[in-house]
This record gives structure tokens, sequence and C-alpha cells, in this order.
């Protein structure tokens, strides 16, 4: 049995709760920040892709780098 009461105890677990809550919003956010790096270089690679096909519509392709 503990020696701490349960108010403190009670204390005690709202704060752990409370980092907790902290911890998952900044990973959350963190998550957020990959999958919009991620839509972003699909949109590019898109893009790319949909001015290749010009390219080749038009007979040529630019292949400078």
């Amino acid at each position: 049995m503990s020696s701490i009461s349960p108010a403190v105890q009670n204390v005690l677990q709202a704060r752990q709760d409370a980092a907790q809550i902290q911890i998952d919003t900044a990973l959350m956010g963190k998550q957020l920040d990959v999958q919009q790096q991620t839509g972003d270089a699909i949109n590019q690679l898109i893009s790319e892709v949909v001015d290749v096909q010009k390219q080749l519509a038009n007979g040529h392709i630019d292949v400078r780098v």
C-alpha cells in the first residue's frame, strides 16, 4: 500500500496524463509534417511526369539536369 494520499496520487496522475498528452500532440504534429512533405514530393513528381508527357507529345524531351 502506498503512503501517498489519494489526493496527491490524483494530482500526480493528472500531471503524468498532461505530460503524455503533450508528447502525443507533439508526435502527431511531427507525423503531420512528414505527411505534408510526402504529399508535396508526390505532387512534384506528378508535375514532372505531366511535363515529360507534354514534351513527348510535342516530339521532344528536355533531359537537362
